[in-house]
């Protein structure tokens, strides 16, 4: 009977311990599901840094003095991005008959601390100047917009005059190309401008539109030349 009583005992027992088992197991195999382990973590790459574009080139970048001698200020002339399909912002150049679609032109920027500057400019191709680039010129904007451009012969103006009467922190010039995009150079002609020069003469200090206050000329440039014929005059390539 004892042995009986015993072998009931354990069998009641016995399937006890299995749910115990089990639910133990259970939970283990639920709270698995609840918080698995965590995934292999892969290295994030890092975004590079949006590259910064390249600070515009400068051309000029000197001193100019008084004709007596003395240094007044500063010029540095910078080059901006060569654009084509759209002609330079130039007021009252019906007579330049442009076509957007061929035209390329550079925008040449004229910074200084001489209030009041101003000065002759003159674009000129070179014996490296491509022959199939159409008219060359250049443009600057005037002031009051009362200024017709290409009303004379050559088509596109060789020469401009700039004077910085409202005290703006750079004048812009444009210099256009006539006939640089083309089937075959859908870009333009960028490599054109490089051979062009440059010529900044006249400089002087105007204290109204009709009153010269004082002559410029150059002084010492870190940055571009004086002119081989006029010591008075800065002559540098566009590139």
């Amino acid at each position: 009977m004892l042995v009986g009583r015993r072998a009931r005992t354990a069998s009641r027992v016995l399937p006890l311990l299995g749910v115990v088992l089990a639910t133990a197991t259970g939970c283990g195999f639920l709270n698995a599901l609840a918080h698995p382990p965590a995934p292999h973590a892969e290295p994030i790459a890092m975004a590079s840094p949006a590259a910064h574009p390249p600070p515009p080139p400068v051309i000029v970048d000197g001193d100019l003095q008084g004709a007596g001698g003395g240094a007044v200020g500063q010029l540095v002339v910078t080059l901006g991005r060569a654009r084509t399909g759209l002609v330079p912002p130039v007021s009252n150049s019906e007579d330049c008959d442009f076509d957007p679609l061929a035209l390329q032109y550079l925008p040449v920027e004229f910074a200084s601390t001489v209030p009041g500057l101003a000065a002759h400019v003159e674009v000129s191709t070179g014996p490296a100047t491509p022959t199939d680039i159409g008219d060359v010129g250049i443009f600057v904007q005037s002031s009051d917009g009362d200024q017709v451009h290409c009303a004379d012969s050559p088509r596109l103006p060789t020469r401009d005059t700039f004077f910085n009467q409202a005290g703006a922190r750079a004048i812009t010039a444009w210099v256009v190309l006539g006939r640089a995009v083309t089937p075959a150079t859908p870009d333009g002609r960028p490599e054109a401008f490089p051979t062009l020069q440059l010529r900044i003469s006249d400089l002087r200090e105007m204290h109204d539109a009709t009153t010269v206050q004082r002559r410029l000329v150059p002084g010492a440039l870190g940055i571009g030349a004086p002119c081989a014929d006029d010591a008075r005059a800065i002559c540098v390539p566009l590139g």
